[in-house]
Formats: structure tokens, C-alpha cells, sequence
């Protein structure tokens, strides 16, 4: 994957599909973009974004992605906001939508948010979003449809109402309660909005898809940044959550996969403390005794069961060096254990809830 776009609302996918050849996301959320960084794309567009019914994308995973390389785009909507945040730092915005954002014309998140139809309906919009809603006012201003008067009531109508129920109609029908608009001109208005305007949000879209193809034509430069980006623990702990969907993780981690990973950090800090160090006689002995527990026999068998679940070689003999720094720690740590265990099983059985399995069982 070369190019990616998250794409949306703002733009029928086909009518994208057309404009730039890429690989087509749904709207971006908190997380996607760390997810492409196992094999990181050289061109990333963001123009949809989700922000209120799932966490919405980071500025600082953009940061991320930009400083290994990726050349990150924004416009239409998320990708516009986003832009608008992060043009300093080096993501590109393009069109109207972004300049707005930059230039302060407008400041608010729901300016670009709709209600749509699920993916499965090509994510329809249902509803029209507050910048379109200002370009048609423009528009029909300035063909003399409207005077100023009108289109400023028009905007601050539109303001008033609530993102997913914002729709032309919706906004008609606040004017003419409040009566500061002359129907003629609401009905003018209405009129150009549903017949002869064209989304500021697609014309948007389709800008940064030709800005892509334009970029994606030239020679590859990876982008370089003047920043570092801080892992605050919320970024570590995202980056972590990401690295376990990556390894196949759904859902809770078991508890006792926590407690052999913390057995294992505890083991290495041991190992560091008394300058344990398998040695390759170890390392060989404990390699084979896996192998043929794993019915491996040979090179070829155990290069595709390492293929097979996505290990390199540097991973395999590192989760055998920890499991011989768990085995010296029990055997340094043995008298203590067989002291401990009778009370501890005693807890165990006494802790134990009904249905659960008798403690050393299995």
C-alpha cells in the first residue's frame, strides 16, 4: 500500500476510486494510523474522520507517522481540522475547508461533522454539514439571490441546530418560525442549495485526491520532520495496544499470560543483578527441546512454523533466553518457593470461587 485515504462522506468512494488509485480506509479513528506503521504507506490522505461515537485519531500519532516518513494530507473534514492543527509540523493541507481552519474563519469541530448511513450504504451523508451550509450561502449571495442580511441569518440558524439534524430544511424551517428572512429568499436559498450547489466537502476531497496523484508521481522523498514526538504513557500505551492487535490480541489479555510476562521482566532484572547469561549450549539445548515438542524436524519445518506466526528468528531465541532466566530464577529462589507453597495453596482453595478450577489442577 503505496497511497491510503480515509475516506467517508464527504466523497462517494467510486467518484474517488476514479480520481487516484489507493488503497480506500473508512473513516479514520483513534489507532488507525499505527496500524499502517508495520508497513508504512508513503502517501496517507485523511478527509473523514469519526470524533464522537469512537475516540478520534491523535494529533500525535499524525506526528508519528510523519516522523518515519510518511507524507500525511487533510482537507474536507477531520483531515482539514487536522491539517489546520498540524500544517506547522508538516502534514499538507489542501483546499477551502483547511484554509478556513487555519486562517480562523471558523473554529468548531461540528462545522464538518454529518450523520451518515453505515459503510454498507456507501456512507451517505443524511445530513449537510455547516461549511457546506456557509459556501451555499456565499454562493447564492453572491449570484444576488440573497442579500449579506439573509446569509448571515442563514449561517446563525444553522449554528443553532444540532449536527445530525442539520439539513437544509431543518434550518428553512428556524427561519421562517423567527421570521427574520424574507420567505422569498429563504425559498431562493433552498432552492440553489438542493438543486445547484455542489459540496464545498466533495470539491474539498477530490482536490486532495488530485494533490496526491500529483505527489505520488514524483520521485519518492520520505518526509523529514525538525521534531521528536514525547511518548507520554497514553501514546505508550496506544502504540502497545496497537502492537497487540497486531500479534492476533482480541479482547482481555488472560491473566495468565500478564503474570509469565511479569515473570519474565522480574528475571531479567535478576539476570542483570547477578550477570546471568545463557550460553549457547543452554540456548541450542533449550531450541531443540522446543522443536521436537512442536513435532519440528529440520530447518525447512521450523522456518515456515516461524513464518506461519509471523516470528523472526531474534524473537524465538529471546523467548527461549527468558524462559532459561525464569528457570534459573525458580531454581535460585526453590527452598523459598516449597517453604511458601502449602499456605499459598491453602489461599488459593480458600480464594477460590465456585466453578473455578481446583488450584494446581490442569
Amino acid at each position: 500500500m503505496s497511497v491510503v485515504v480515509f475516506l467517508g462522506p464527504s466523497l462517494p468512494r467510486e467518484q474517488a476510486a476514479r480520481l487516484l488509485d489507493a488503497t480506500y480506509l473508512p473513516p479514520v479513528q483513534q489507532g488507525d494510523l499505527l496500524r499502517l506503521l508495520d508497513r508504512p504507506p508513503r502517501h496517507v490522505g485523511i478527509i473523514d474522520g469519526y470524533f464522537e461515537t469512537v475516540p478520534a485519531v491523535w494529533h500525535k500519532e499524525i506526528l508519528i507517522a510523519m516522523s518515519r516518513g510518511v507524507r500525511v494530507y487533510g482537507a474536507a473534514s477531520m483531515g482539514a481540522l487536522r491539517a489546520a492543527e498540524l500544517h506547522g509540523f508538516g502534514m499538507r493541507g489542501v483546499g477551502t475547508i483547511f484554509e478556513w481552519y487555519r486562517d480562523g474563519r471558523i473554529t468548531a469541530d461540528d462545522e464538518v461533522a454529518v450523520q451518515h448511513a453505515p459503510e454498507g450504504l456507501g456512507y451517505l451523508p443524511l445530513t449537510q454539514a455547516l461549511v457546506d451550509i456557509r459556501a451555499s450561502t456565499d454562493s447564492a449571495r453572491e449570484g444576488g439571490l440573497i442579500g449579506p442580511e439573509a446569509a448571515a441569518a442563514i449561517v446563525a440558524a444553522a449554528r443553532a441546530v444540532y449536527y445530525a439534524e442539520r439539513t437544509v430544511e431543518t434550518v428553512a424551517a428556524r427561519l421562517h418560525l423567527a421570521g427574520t428572512v424574507p420567505a422569498r429568499e429563504i425559498a431562493a436559498w433552498q432552492e440553489h442549495a438542493r438543486m445547484d450547489f455542489v459540496s464545498l466537502k466533495a470539491r474539498d476531497a477530490a482536490a486532495l485526491l488530485a494533490e496526491i496523484d500529483r505527489e505520488a508521481a514524483q520521485p519518492w522523498e520520505p518526509r523529514s520532520v525538525d521534531y521528536t514526538v514525547a511518548h507520554t504513557v497514553f501514546v505508550e500505551r496506544l502504540l502497545n495496544e496497537v502492537a497487540l492487535e497486531r500479534a492476533g490480541g482480541r479482547g482481555p489479555v488472560p491473566a495468565a499470560l500478564r503474570e509469565s510476562t511479569l515473570l519474565a521482566l522480574v528475571a531479567h532484572a535478576a539476570a542483570r543483578e547477578f550477570g546471568w547469561s545463557p550460553g549457547p549450549d543452554e540456548l541450542t539445548e533449550a531450541a531443540g527441546a522446543l522443536f521436537a515438542r512442536l513435532g519440528l524436524s529440520g530447518p525447512a519445518q521450523v522456518e515456515a512454523w516461524m513464518q506461519a506466526h509471523g516470528l523472526s528468528e531474534e524473537a524465538v531465541w529471546a523467548r527461549l533466553r527468558d524462559d532459561l532466566l525464569v528457570a534459573r530464577l525458580m531454581r535460585r529462589h526453590e527452598v523459598e518457593i516449597a517453604r511458601a507453597l502449602p499456605e499459598a495453596l491453602r489461599l488459593a482453595r480458600a480464594f477460590r470461587a465456585p466453578g473455578d478450577q481446583e488450584p494446581g489442577a490442569g
